[in-house]
């Protein structure tokens, strides 16, 4: 799965408490990675200019994010924030507007977990700003969290003339401070003396951190450290900054992540060999099954020819056949299905006994009418019920009934 990657810059730490403070830049570093594993292209885009992607996150800086561990109150989620608030309130050094909180992923209420304090009015000029230039995000990570073990970075906020900065991560949680000041120094002796410490630098400040630490320290730039970021499971975006994401919306990501994510394309690439399989199997069903018809009305052909060798023209056999046998039976004088004599004498054997003979009746080809005059309902219903046992439909209706021979469906050959 393709991912963008934003590199949000350092929020001024001298700016007035005026929105001159809240002013996002024109132009963002950003990382594209086609895996999500690896760097890939990385530059400097305006929010318009940025590469589309799958996935996109922005990464805050480590002295942008600050951490308190606390208990997570039992509340609903629609007042997860507020109860938050209550709880974090005597350690929080801004107002209550001005934060934004975010829990740790897979906090559970009651449990300890870590919760992400970030800069409110900050932090949604950075996103204004992305989504003006029709950026959606998916995700807010920071840079540098709360983790198991003894870790420290250090690199520069803003230019190269900038002091190295060291963010500490402990069981205690994390800091930033600078590399030079005695807080660093302090961190060190304070560990035992068999703690693993691990330690990165960016490139620019890897000498700097080996002098530190008096031992060489592995180069991680800036682009490789957002990208574990990305893969972290932090995500910032809660409460009042989650994304309103519309269904529709959200079943056209995900469709372009199928149809373009490089993750998804060995499944791609089975679902189109699965419709071609199944299709050339339907079809090469369809062609057996049609040359098996094809076989039988060839043979039920060659029967009704040689059973009635008077027919010049085979078109229909079955129906061709059945006219020929009822041509046969006439001339032989026995009666039909739909004879008068064979519909009288159903409607005799079912006739109910408490009504007299008929008086009069009404015949047509195929159909025969009779009178049933002061029936009732049950009466009929028994009288329709054994006519249908023997082939023959009933219509009841303005004292009489209709008798009509049933015709055979007409089934497939199978």
């Amino acid at each position: 799965m393709s991912t963008l990657i934003i590199l949000l810059a350092a929020q001024p730490r001298l700016a007035a408490p005026t929105t001159a403070g809240h002013v996002a830049p024109a132009e963002f570093n950003y990382v594209l990675s086609t895996d999500g594993q690896r760097v890939g292209e990385h530059g400097r885009a305006s929010p318009t200019a940025l590469p589309r992607a799958t996935q996109v996150v922005a990464v805050l800086r480590p002295v942008d994010v600050a951490f308190q561990r606390i208990a997570i109150p039992k509340a609903p989620a629609a007042r997860l924030r507020a109860a938050l608030s209550g709880v974090m309130e005597e350690g929080l050094l801004e107002d209550e507007d001005d934060v934004h909180l975010a829990v740790a992923p897979g906090a559970k209420a009651g449990a300890e977990h870590w919760v992400a304090v970030v800069n409110k009015p900050w932090l949604r000029a950075q996103l204004a700003a992305l989504e003006a230039g029709n950026v959606a995000l998916d995700r807010v990570v920071p840079s540098w969290w709360p983790d198991q073990g003894v870790a420290g970075h250090t690199f520069r906020e803003g230019g190269p003339d900038d002091p190295a900065q060291l963010a500490w991560r402990d069981d205690a949680g994390v800091l930033c401070v600078p590399l030079a000041s005695p807080v660093s120094r302090a961190l060190l002796t304070a560990l035992p003396e068999d703690t693993v410490v691990r330690w990165t630098a960016t490139p620019e400040t890897a000498l700097d951190a080996s002098e530190f630490v008096g031992m060489p320290v592995a180069s991680v730039t800036d682009e490789e450290q957002a990208l574990r970021a990305a893969r972290a499971g932090w995500n910032l975006l809660q409460f009042d900054l989650a994304p309103q994401r519309r269904g529709v919306k959200l079943v056209r990501d995900i469709a372009a992540r199928f149809a373009f994510d490089p993750a998804w394309r060995v499944t791609r690439v089975g679902l189109a060999a699965l419709v071609v399989v199944t299709l050339l199997g339907l079809n090469i069903r369809a062609f057996q099954e049609n040359h098996r018809i094809a076989q039988k009305k060839a043979q039920l052909t060659a029967a009704v020819a040689a059973a009635f060798p008077n027919i010049k023209s085979i078109y229909e056999p079955a129906a061709q056949a059945q006219k020929e046998l009822d041509i046969l039976r006439a001339a032989a004088g026995r009666p039909g299905d739909g004879d008068i004599e064979t519909l009288l004498h159903v409607a005799e054997s079912a006739w109910p006994e408490n009504h007299s003979p008929i008086s009069n009746l009404k015949f047509e080809p195929g159909r025969l009418t009779l009178p049933a005059d002061g029936w009732s309902p049950q009466e009929i219903e028994r009288f329709t019920t054994q006519l249908r046992a023997a082939s023959v439909d009933v219509q009841a209706g303005n004292g009489k009934v209709v008798l009509s021979h049933r015709q055979p469906s007409a089934r497939s050959n199978s």
